[in-house]
């Protein structure tokens, strides 16, 4: 049923009418100031705010009786151009003035893109329209947006091929041809409205004849158009109106019927020629009334806004907004410039010969084109047809086919630099490009994607296609210059081209890049090639394999190091100086070894609580790591001998080290000490020794986050540590502040069992650990101590030292991966050959019993940086 349940149906539902009767339809004998402007450009102004976007009129100037016989009578005199130039220089004389408001409403209305449609009269065959049907014809500007129409009827001639002739009463096309079309305007079933005045109106249907019948029928088929193709401007859709018409009378443009019958089912398909004036017969050209030849389809994209700001805004919202296709055959001089986001598809053999450029969104060829194709930054051509020649710009992208396809070039393919060829494959073909001439590359990018995937080869699918070729190219002129890159160009994984006199050939493979090869630290390159030793078929080598980049590599083979392994034997070395200290601490007690003063030779027991903390720099080739410990130790003493001092000592520590730089790993280290002293006063010379054993039992975790790999590697291993440590230390006797110099060596072996890790393909394993390590401490110390009572003394004292590496300081584990048992080795964060050895204590005797002490000590070099806290507790019974 038609929209408002009446027995008529029409077209373009979704369109809006406006009828509008200006109540003066003048004289219409070609009399020009015959019509009241003031009412004509009042209603012009509004139907031009109102959005309106085509305009039918049937109202005219009219021509005068002289030509009423000339119209069926060539003996006659009959309207031609010049007498419409006639009128029209007196209407150009009322242009700006009251008198010419019709006129003036008219030209504003086709240049505000409004476009506007009159009947061509009723004058018979003979007669041209008048100059406001043909007002096109005198303002170059609006003649786009115009169009002028001729009644058709149907032949009598049943035998004829064409159904329809020029109906007898109407104007021919004439000097308007150029812009005039022909449309049913006999026998036409119409609305009408009858009466004599408002109060006995009544409504019904009735046959009509005029030219006034046939311009509703353009008004109608544009507005179809126009919601065919939402995203065309008004003088687009008229020409496609014009260039699909079906031709009649002689061939092409006439002066009878102009561009022919309107053919809506054509003019769906799309615009059927891109015009220049050169189309046009020099008899009804019109100079500058065809811009620049380029038919601009703009196809914004479903949602986007056209004619923002003006009375004709509107949102696209029809899937033609973002994709459409054209079917039509398009000739011509001029050419095509696709816009917008949007997709357009052409099917026809086409055969226009002016330039197509691709600015932007998606040109797709289905059919063919004579013309050259330009693809500019922002644009794709696209599609399975063939072109005249092709050049892609900087910026600009030729992906052949809708899914996988070959494009066909007659002439010559350039790629500039900075343009892209985008190919789709799969396991048994590709895109490809054939071109008659030559291929002139100069740097471009070739992208690999999977057939109908939007986005690069992932490591996976390039895994997939490993060892295979396509022919991307073919050029019987032969091949000039390379393409710069192919991407995807993942770390280890991508695509190689190889060029032959008339082709590029692509071979999805292995790049030239080893595992090793992009690591940034010794430590990478020596896992890299470990892993890349696996080979084919072991789990981390194919993970490691796909590596989206080299920066990913780097973090994978930084994780994988195990560098943890030779940084806990460094932990162990440095905090076996803490037991050391610790004693050290104890034999330097004022009157320790005098067994005439007043602590006399009884045994002393003593309490440690420690804890410290501590940061290594590995700079930018090993891990940085963080450290801590926190202990008791437990010694007792007494005088062996007159000024000789034997203690023990035995204690309980916890460690704990934190690897950054992306290792993932930590360890914590639970420790057991057992050591025995012996210091010996000689005057102001002090001399002591000692030695130590302590047992360590260490958990390591590494938590491997990369790639597809997430596990958790750990072990449990034994370590012991031994040393030996010997002092001589000088009391100068000076006041208020003594002054000591002294001298220390330190001798340290370290010994770490074998170890296997439990965990995924990434697990390690390694050999023992044994180091010796020599330390020798030049330094001084100060201490002044003060009466606060009888029985309450406080001493405070410093030292700085110089602490010295006597042996070798690299750190590194010689490891393997357990799966594959591909050896490597990794190297942690070397000893400081040279550090500063700096301490602060406080100590505070409560009687003559009892002593507390508290102290700092630190040990700071270029690489390590500990600082220790300690609370001593001293207890003489």
């Amino acid at each position: 049923p038609s929209r408002d349940g009446g027995p008529m149906h029409g077209v373009a539902f979704g369109a809006q009418i406006i009828s509008a009767d200006n109540g003066d339809p003048g004289p219409e004998d070609g009399i020009v100031r015959g019509n009241d402007g003031a009412v004509y450009k009042a209603g012009w102004d509004a139907l031009i705010a109102s959005g309106a976007r085509i305009i039918n009129n049937s109202w005219g100037i009219g021509i005068t009786d002289r030509f009423d016989l000339g119209g069926r009578n060539p003996a006659y005199p009959h309207f031609t151009v010049n007498d419409a130039q006639v009128q029209f220089n007196e209407i150009r004389t009322l242009l700006g003035t009251k008198p010419g408001g019709a006129y003036d409403g008219a030209i504003a209305a086709a240049r505000s893109g409004i476009v506007t449609i009159f009947a061509a009269g009723n004058d018979y065959n003979l007669n041209n329209p008048d100059a406001i049907a043909g007002l096109g014809y005198f303002v170059p500007d609006i003649a786009p947006n115009w169009i002028t129409v001729a009644s058709l009827q149907r032949n009598p001639d049943q035998a004829s091929a064409n159904p329809y002739i020029m109906s007898t009463f109407s104007s021919r096309c004439g000097y308007t041809a150029s812009f005039c079309v022909s449309a049913p305007g006999t026998q036409i079933y119409s609305s009408i409205i009858e009466g004599t005045n408002a109060d006995n109106l009544t409504t019904g249907y009735k046959n009509y004849n005029g030219t006034s019948m046939a311009a509703p029928h353009v008004a109608g088929s544009m507005a179809v158009l126009m919601e065919r193709f939402p995203y065309m401007s008004g003088d687009q859709v008229a020409s496609v109106l014009r260039t699909t018409a079906t031709d009649l009378g002689a061939p092409g443009i006439d002066a009878l019927y102009g561009w022919g019958m309107i053919n809506l089912r054509k003019g769906i398909d799309g615009p059927a020629m891109f015009v220049t004036e050169q189309d046009i017969p020099e008899e009804f050209r019109i100079q500058g009334a065809y811009g620049s030849g380029q038919f601009v389809a703009d196809l914004p994209g479903i949602g986007a806004i056209i004619d923002a700001g003006k009375p004709t805004e509107r949102v696209c919202n029809d899937i033609t907004c973002g994709l459409d296709t054209w079917r039509n055959n398009i000739s011509g001089h001029g050419g095509l410039t696709k816009q917008g986001i949007g997709t357009l598809v052409l099917t026809g053999n086409n055969t226009y010969s002016g330039p197509t450029l691709v600015n932007q969104g998606r040109l797709a060829i289905n059919g063919s084109l004579q013309s050259a194709v330009t693809v500019n930054d922002g644009g794709i051509l696209g599609g399975n047809g063939r072109i005249g020649a092709l050049t892609a710009n900087s910026g600009g992208t030729v992906a052949p086919g809708n899914s996988i396809g070959t494009l066909n070039v007659a002439g010559d393919v350039t790629f500039a630099p900075g343009s892209t060829y985008a190919v789709e494959v799969s396991p048994t073909s590709s895109d490809r490009i054939v071109a008659g001439g030559k291929a002139v590359i100069e740097g471009a990018t070739v992208t690999m994607s999977l057939e109908n995937s939007p986005t690069l080869l992932t490591t996976n699918e390039v895994k997939s296609l490993l060892g295979t070729q396509f022919n991307i190219l073919q050029a019987a002129g032969g091949i000039e210059g390379q393409f710069g890159q192919v991407l995807p160009n993942y770390a280890f994984l991508g695509g190689t081209l190889d060029y032959s006199a008339g082709g590029v050939q692509l071979e999805v493979g292995r790049n030239g890049a080893s595992f090793a090869s992009v690591g940034l630290t010794p430590n990478q390159r020596a896992v890299g090639a470990a892993a890349e030793r696996l080979g084919a078929g072991n789990a981390l080598f194919e993970t490691l394999l796909l590596s989206p980049s080299a920066a990913a590599a780097q973090d994978a083979f930084q994780q994988l190091s195990g560098e943890i392994h030779p940084a806990i034997g460094t932990l162990l070395i440095n905090d076996s100086r803490y037991l050391r200290d610790a004693v050290g601490e104890r034999l330097r007690e004022r009157d320790l070894f005098d067994a005439g003063a007043p602590t006399d030779d009884r045994s002393n027991a003593w309490l440690k609580v420690l804890g410290a903390w501590g940061k290594s720099d590995g700079g930018s080739k090993y891990a940085d790591s963080t450290s801590s410990i926190g202990g008791l130790l437990a010694g007792v003493d007494g005088l062996i001998a007159e000024d000789t001092r034997l203690g023990f000592v035995t204690g309980y520590s916890d460690s704990s080290l934190s690897m950054g730089e992306g290792t993932h790993s930590s360890a914590s280290v639970d420790s057991y000490h057992l050591g025995a002293y012996l210091g010996h006063q000689i005057d102001a010379l002090r001399l002591t020794a000692g030695a130590a054993y302590s047992w360590h039992r260490i958990d390591v975790k590494r938590d491997l986050q990369f790639g597809g790999v997430s596990g958790k590697q750990k072990t449990k291993r034994d370590a012991t540590t031994a040393q030996l440590f010997t002092e001589a230390a000088y009391d100068l006797g000076l006041q208020p502040m003594n002054l000591e110099p002294f001298a220390n060596l330190a001798y340290v072996h370290l010994n770490s069992d074998s170890f296997t890790e439990k965990g995924d393909a990434a697990a390690l394993k390694g050999g023992e650990d044994n180091r010796d390590v020599v330390l020798s401490t030049l330094g001084v110390r100060a201490k002044r101590t003060f009466a606060l009572s009888e029985k309450h003394q406080l001493e405070l004292g410093a030292s700085l030292g110089w602490q010295h590496n006597l042996s070798r300081v690299d750190s590194d584990s010689h490891l393997a991966f357990v799966n594959g048992n591909s050896a490597f080795t990794v190297q942690s964060v070397s000893m400081d050959r040279d550090a500063a050895v700096v301490g602060v204590r406080a100590g505070l005797a409560l009687n003559r019993d009892v002593r507390v002490n508290l102290d700092y000590n630190g040990l700071i070099g270029s690489n390590e940086k500990d600082h220790g806290v300690g609370l001593t507790l001293d207890w003489q019974f």
